[in-house]
């Protein structure tokens, strides 16, 4: 299975060091940075603070055109960020629009990232995607360890009957142990995405 860590979403301590241990680590596939509440500027010195061969793990969750200064592993859209989108047929050719779909690919400033990601809530909202993704997260498949009251409203056999009619490969997010995994993989999951039990964050 993928196996995916989420940054947490406020700087902590010794977090650089935890970062470069986990991207140097092979059994972790990615690294999400989520960082809602940094700016161009921290974002930009976060990434710039990791060693640049181990870049190419990273999806990052905003300030997408950093993707184009760094080569990085990819973006992460989610509802929200699609309301950034262009359409390709409707962007003026001399106005470069950062967030672009064009023909089912999402491009950044004209460029097409190296992999896009998609975070929702439902399988329908994953199903309808109107642009090609790597991969989805679907969340909470358990209540959340870092987020008290976000409950999950999934049950896993009627995940599972529903999964074998997606199409999209869905990672499981929210309240995910490594423990779970082989019940997700029984379940159907392409993988499984870690944020408060990797941080040691409990409620």
């Amino acid at each position: 299975m993928e196996n995916i860590i989420f940054s947490y979403p406020t700087q902590i301590e010794n977090e650089l060091e935890i970062v470069h241990g986990l991207l140097m680590d092979d059994d972790i596939d990615f690294f999400h940075l989520r960082k809602p509440d940094f700016d161009y500027s921290q974002f930009k010195k976060f990434i710039s603070l990791i060693d640049s061969d181990l870049h190419y793990k990273i999806v990052i969750h905003s300030h997408y055109s950093l993707s184009n200064e760094f080569d990085l592993g990819g973006i992460n859209l989610n509802k929200k960020s699609l309301s950034q989108l262009a359409y390709a047929d409707e962007v003026d050719k001399c106005f470069i629009q950062p967030l672009v779909l064009n023909n089912r690919e999402i491009e950044i400033n004209r460029v097409v990232p190296d992999m896009v990601t998609y975070s929702g809530h439902t399988l329908a909202e994953i199903n309808e995607l109107s642009f090609n993704v790597e991969y989805a997260f679907l969340s909470p498949i358990f209540d959340s360890i870092s987020k008290e009251g976000y409950l999950s409203k999934f049950n896993l056999n009627e995940v599972k009957t529903k999964l074998m009619n997606t199409k999209v490969k869905v990672i499981a997010l929210g309240g995910v142990r490594m423990e779970d995994e082989e019940m997700l993989k029984d379940a159907g999951f392409y993988g499984m995405a870690r944020l408060g039990e990797f941080w040691n964050i409990e409620k």
